[in-house]
């Protein structure tokens, strides 16, 4: 039932982009962009449930985010501005970045775990032999995008937008390990960039984006967890114009 809903939303998301895009398409300046750069994910809590009376919270957890190791951080975006309003466009944003945590680290833990009540400091590996989205925090997004000083060659750009978190949640808790993709969520970001003309049809930009995202992942073993990552993304790319 709980799948069954996220796809919902998925489904619900996709569409919207889809009948967006085709608003005024015949008039729109298209980009296809590809960019790089680094993701900083802010320390967070984890909430973890599992059968027999586990319900622990795991404070200040801190991730590494590895972002030139591979798989590398990247993303792919098409946007639309408008000829009719061409201070304004709309992307579709997919962001591949990752969150690894390191099981030698001690936190502070709270809550119950097998019915006994846990209140302290302890290894992350306590808990979790493995915990990480290394082969994505994906982040799949509509944004509406406004440009704020449009020229020739050089804009200033601001956007914000919604959509899913598709993480591949890969953990290890008591030797039984999940490793799979997921619906997991809400997300949500914001940024504002500075795109530049290179040559005709092609320009770079560079680009600051914060993200969030809402992430309950099921997990094997009839556990479950449940963490809000906010992201900083530093990000440089090339977009390629079709007029």
């Amino acid at each position: 039932m709980i799948i069954a809903r996220r796809i919902g939303k998925f489904a619900v998301t996709a569409g919207l982009a889809g009948a967006l895009f085709a608003v005024d398409g015949a008039h729109a300046n298209l980009r296809l962009s590809a960019y790089g750069g680094v993701a900083e994910t802010l320390d967070t809590d984890v909430e973890f449930e599992q059968d027999g009376g586990t319900a622990l919270t795991l404070n200040d957890i801190s991730w590494d985010n590895e972002s030139f190791q591979s798989p590398i951080y990247y993303g792919l975006r098409f946007s639309y501005w408008f000829d009719r309003a061409p201070s304004w466009g709309l992307a579709l944003d997919f962001t591949h970045t990752k969150m690894i945590a390191d099981t030698d680290q001690i936190v502070t833990v709270n809550g119950t775990r097998a019915g006994m009540s846990v209140a302290g400091r302890e290894r992350l590996g306590e808990t979790f032999s493995n915990l990480q989205l290394s082969h994505g925090h994906n982040l799949l997004t509509l944004n509406a995008l406004h440009r704020l000083f449009p020229a020739d060659r050089l804009e200033t750009y601001i956007g914000l937008g919604i959509g899913a978190a598709i993480p591949h949640v890969e953990t290890e808790i008591d030797g039984i390990g999940t490793s799979e993709y997921q619906l997991a969520g809400a997300a949500a970001q914001g940024l504002l960039g500075v795109h530049v003309g290179l040559i005709k049809h092609l320009s770079a930009f560079i680009e600051y984006k914060l993200s969030y995202a809402d992430i309950d992942a099921d997990l094997q073993g009839g556990s479950s967890l449940h963490v809000e990552p906010w992201t900083n993304h530093f990000i440089l790319g090339l977009s390629l114009s079709f007029f």
